[in-house]
């Protein structure tokens, strides 16, 4: 494996980004080429532009969504240059989101390098886990992407330590964060939390106004601190070298109006962050109440959501409001909202780029029978939230769940139909008939206890089992 001299016509942009040029690489350097496997491309391996290393190139399909991803290896977590070598024989950027382990981190805008024989090389600075990790280059337009050559990973000279602030990139967010206060990124929908390493015996967080939050250290059993702000002390007297923090906060709905904000993590004197590398895949739940876990006073790590994915190694993030409905009628209409960052904007303001779920499991139709929707356009409503979030998540597998309380069921079946005939075939259908007893496993005919979340963790992880 020889260096890569990085000559950069292209940049990347946004995140964490490097742009090297002239300074061939001293380094060790390790290659992934994209004509072999175990990377990955959506499109054509071809070899018939001169000037690639290898075999040949990816040669991607020309339109959103494809992809050209590489399998990279790290002996350790920490830091890591890429480089990413491509021709754009164009005079039109091809721009694509850089997605590490499933998540966006950047985005690179392969700007043109005059012919498809010259090639050129961007950069970008990002961290990685221990062991496998996933580098996806996915374009964000209908030109597709620029041939991709291979795939440079550069591992020296490069820190991992991080400062605990809300911008440390060795802080994973999951769940949708707004950025409009960089200081604090506020928790959107239920069920957000972050996680990172970090080194010492003490840690904490800062906290803007009163908010109730639950932590975890080293993956023990989460533990709440109610109505607590300022600068608040987690855990102390921590032995051994580093731990890992879990940290999330109880969301803002009804007449809870908490500050779900995180202002960084309080470390020992000397201590530091560290990578922890996010899991390979992740599960996002679309919901009302019943997806938030309402009115269960441990939610959200008590529902089903949280249990399913968990119990799968996967990431999660719950895209729900208690009373939420389908259907935008007089209602926190999902078909809608599920393009926003949280429930208190209004407009469809999420950015779908910053992370990819690897499954989506929606659990609506409960509450849209009190909003007088009728079955035609609750079926009709369906169909386009279907078609919504395969636009959002392009090889996510999609699941519909029928609702406890069994309305709408047939609407939410033919829906899937339809979208299958279209040629979906990542849609699924789950019936629930029999998951849980209105009787006994909920606490109003409606709402799951903590031992009837269990029980539908026990049906629906199964199922999420077979494809992710």
């Amino acid at each position: 494996m020889r260096p890569l001299p990085l000559l950069a016509v292209g940049t990347l942009v946004a995140g964490m980004v490097t742009v090297l040029t002239g300074s061939p690489a001293t380094a060790a350097v390790n290659r992934y080429e994209a004509e072999t496997a175990p990377a990955v491309c959506t499109g054509t391996i071809d070899a018939n532009h001169a000037g690639f290393s290898g075999t040949g190139f990816c040669n991607g399909d020309n339109v959103v969504g494809a992809s050209v991803q590489f399998a990279v290896t790290m002996p350790a977590a920490g830091r890591a240059t890429l480089g990413v070598r491509f021709a754009n024989g164009t005079t039109t950027g091809r721009p694509a989101d850089v997605l590490v382990n499933g998540t966006r981190v950047s985005t690179a805008a392969f700007g043109g390098t005059g012919a498809w024989t010259t090639w050129s090389a961007s950069t970008l600075t990002v961290s990685l886990g221990a062991g496998s990790n996933t580098i996806r280059l996915s374009p964000t337009t209908a030109a597709g992407l620029p041939n991709v050559d291979n795939l440079d990973v550069d591992t020296s000279g490069s820190s991992s330590a991080g400062t605990g602030r809300p911008d440390d990139s060795n802080i994973q967010y999951y769940g949708r964060w707004s950025r409009s206060d960089p200081a604090f990124p506020a928790m959107g929908w239920a069920g957000g939390y972050l996680e990172t390493r970090f080194t010492g015996s003490v840690i904490g967080v800062r906290q803007r106004n009163a908010i109730d939050l639950y932590y975890s250290v080293d993956q023990a059993a989460p533990q709440w601190r109610r109505n607590v702000s300022g600068n608040v002390t987690l855990a102390s007297g921590l032995t051994g070298g580093s731990h890992s923090i879990r940290i999330g906060y109880r969301e803002r709905a009804g007449s809870y109006t908490g500050d779900p904000v995180f202002g960084g993590l309080i470390l020992a004197s000397g201590a530091q962050t560290a990578p922890l590398a996010r899991p390979a895949n992740l599960v996002e739940f679309i919901g009302d109440s019943i997806t938030v876990g309402q009115p269960n006073a441990n939610r959200p790590f008590t529902t089903y959501p949280w249990l399913a994915a968990e119990g799968l190694g996967a990431s999660h993030t719950q895209v729900a409001q208690g009373g939420a409905c389908l259907v935008n009628q007089d209602c926190y209409g999902m078909v809608d909202w599920f393009r926003r960052s949280s429930a208190w904007v209004s407009t469809d303001d999420w950015n779908f780029g910053t992370y990819q779920a690897t499954a989506v499991v929606i659990n609506l139709g409960t509450n849209d029978v009190g909003h007088g929707v009728s079955t035609v356009q609750f079926q009709q409503n369906y169909v386009v939230m279907l078609e919504r979030v395969r636009v959002a998540y392009p090889n996510a597998e999609i699941f519909a769940m029928g609702v406890f309380r069994n309305r709408y069921v047939p609407e939410t079946r033919s829906a899937v139909a339809a979208r299958t005939a279209a040629g979906d075939a990542k849609v699924h259908f789950v019936d629930t008939t029999g998951w849980i007893d209105p009787a006994t496993d909920t606490t109003d005919n409606v709402h799951p206890t903590d031992a009837g979340h269990v029980k539908i963790t026990q049906r629906l992880r199964p199922i999420l089992d077979q494809y992710i």
